[in-house]
């Protein structure tokens, strides 16, 4: 302790520019770490100190996050973790530095707060939380003050240069452009009789005969609803006479889409069997590939931006580092 002030009195009488450099004095910020207490001085950003307490706070604060305990890993793992947790924190502060001049909205800052707290169930589960991660409500206000900040100046270094431009959006749709067609849709009913694979043989030689007589029945002009609302086994479109909607081949039954592809609207296939039974398919309307050309700009634009975005924070970042 008698060292702790020693080291304060003795900025005062070298003055303002000597407390200066000590503030940004690696030997003197490692000695004042074990002074109050706070480990190994592990990195030096401007006048701000990250110490070994800071690295083990973080780390720890990512378990928690993805619900792990320290005692689960190996020491190589745990050290791993640990580096890139200081990493993370040099990577901060330097960002925080830059933004330090950032206002923030007391509205903004209560909620973030508040959405972070509306996690958990009650209070004691909020401040068992806050406790496992080595917080308090007080440095947690400080660490979502800073944290927006960041996010504000972070938006103002990228504003205007995350828009792409008509010429960027043109190129990635001609680049791109299988991603961006519409598939072959059908829209089908079907009267279905269960049979799935596994059935004794017996069940599925009489659902096999049934499904012949009532193709036989809609050949001879009998009601395909009807029929569907009598013996359909499907319950969740035999109240709506066996309606499927629309249809891409991925969404589909292999054998049902391939019935239906065959098909002219308001003709009725042959006995259909499938892994999971008998199948009489009617196709109702075919809507087929195109190309969705403007309708796919607004999907393009966003993509455009997540790149630009990326690619312009790992600058900014870089950038920061090199100050």
């Amino acid at each position: 302790m008698k060292r702790g002030l020693l080291g304060a009195l003795l900025a005062l009488v070298l003055g303002i520019g000597a407390a200066e450099y000590l503030s940004a004095s690696f030997p003197f910020r490692a000695w004042l770490g074990h002074v109050v207490r706070r480990g190994e001085l592990q990195a030096l950003i401007g006048r701000r100190g990250i110490y070994d307490n800071d690295v083990e706070r973080a780390w720890q604060a990512d378990l928690f996050a993805f619900g792990g305990e320290a005692w689960e890993l190996v020491s190589a793992v745990s050290a791993e973790l640990k580096r890139a947790a200081l990493q993370r924190l040099i990577e901060e502060e330097r960002l925080n530095r830059r933004a330090n001049d950032e206002a923030v909205d007391p509205a903004a800052m209560s909620g973030e707060t508040q959405l972070l707290r509306d996690q958990f169930r009650d209070e004691q589960s909020w401040e068992k939380s806050l406790a496992s991660a080595g917080l308090t409500s007080r440095t947690l206000a400080r660490e979502v003050t800073r944290n927006l900040r960041a996010r504000a100046w972070l938006e103002k270094q990228l504003a205007g240069r995350i828009q792409p431009n008509d010429v960027e959006v043109e190129r990635y749709y001609e680049t791109h452009q299988p991603a961006f067609q519409e598939p072959l849709r059908l829209r089908a009913s079907h009267l279905f009789l269960a049979a799935p694979e596994g059935y004794p043989d017996e069940v599925i030689e009489r659902q096999q005969t049934l499904i012949e007589q009532l193709a036989k029945r809609l050949a001879n002009g009998e009601s395909f609803p009807g029929l569907v609302a009598e013996f359909s086994e499907d319950e969740a479109t035999k109240k709506r006479d066996g309606d499927l909607n629309y249809f891409a081949e991925t969404r589909m039954l292999p054998e049902v889409f391939a019935a239906a592809a065959q098909l002219q609207p308001g003709q009725i296939s042959a006995s259909v069997r499938s892994r999971l039974g008998f199948h009489l398919v009617r196709l109702t309307e075919v809507r087929p590939t195109r190309s969705l050309g403007g309708e796919a700009r607004p999907e393009i634009v966003a993509l455009l931006e997540n790149e630009k975005r990326a690619a312009a924070l790992a600058a900014i970042l870089t950038s920061a580092a090199a100050r």
